[in-house]
């Protein structure tokens, strides 16, 4: 069962769409009347508000907020709704579906199925959310979740193999020595993963595994270290010490910043200085 904290910030979603390689995260309306649902894409789809739903039988079933389905790709669906429903959707594409697998592991059938998963729901929320920002952070963020997604899907629906992590692999330390390299670089997760020759999935689940941290965290951190170094020894302004450590907003770096050190950076500099 949902706790009413996640029902409440669903009835507060505006609209949105937006698109990425890894996955789309759209919030709409469905009009009153016949519908007809069909999937390109594995689809998750929450209502954002109570509807009434008319099935083929001519059954009539309602639906609190909250309510989720899992719908694989190549689903055709005929239904109808007796009220506007508005609802959240993300589509996950083949590509990201494969990419948490080992290799050479078929695609496992995922089945139609009613979500009741608060982890599942709070994953959408947090692509919901990081979807509404245009920045290096927030791509290397929804790249992350979307893997990661996919991989909780499989484990609670399908089947997905576990494989045991190497105690230390060259491949993150590649990825590690190419962040501190381009510290003032957009940086994605592709690019990590090319540099390590991992798919984004297992790079993504073995770099956690090693340094504790999810790679856009990591990414963030060393990041607002560099910020503080700079800000402590030189007379750059913030906008000026934003871009250094690869932000192209001074607002989102001062966000990052304030939820990583509890200050703002011209707080920490007045503090420091």
């Amino acid at each position: 069962m949902l706790d009413t904290g996640l029902i409440d910030k669903l009835e507060t979603l505006g609209s949105l769409s937006n698109s990425w390689r890894t996955g789309t995260v759209v919030v709409g309306e469905t009009a009153q009347g016949d519908c007809h649902f069909s999937t390109n894409e594995l689809t998750l789809n929450f209502m954002l508000a109570p509807v009434t739903k008319r099935h083929n039988s001519g059954n009539l079933t309602s639906y609190k907020t909250g309510t989720g389905w899992m719908v694989p790709a190549g689903v055709n669906i005929r239904c109808g709704y007796e009220t506007t429903s508005r609802n959240l959707r993300v589509l996950l594409p083949l590509s990201t579906l494969r990419d948490v697998l080992p290799e050479g592991q078929a695609i496992p059938n995922l089945p139609i199925s009613c979500l009741e998963d608060p982890t599942i729901l709070q994953m959408v929320l947090n692509l919901y959310h990081s979807s509404q920002e245009d920045d290096a952070y927030s791509a290397l963020y929804r790249d992350t979740m979307t893997l990661a997604l996919a991989a909780h899907l499989y484990r609670a629906y399908g089947q997905l193999e576990e494989t045991s992590p190497q105690t230390n692999d060259p491949r993150i330390k590649r990825a590690i020595d190419y962040i501190e390299d381009n510290l003032d670089q957009p940086i994605t997760l592709d690019e990590l993963a090319g540099v390590s020759a991992m798919s984004r999935y297992h790079f993504a689940k073995m770099f956690k595994d090693l340094t504790s941290l999810p790679p856009h965290r990591y990414l963030a951190e060393r990041r607002i270290e560099q910020a503080k170094s700079l800000l402590m020894s030189s007379g750059l302004s913030t906008a000026e010490v934003a871009y250094q450590v690869g932000y192209n907003s001074q607002s989102n770096f001062t966000q990052i910043f304030r939820r990583l050190t509890g200050v703002t950076p011209a707080k920490f500099r007045e503090v420091r200085v």
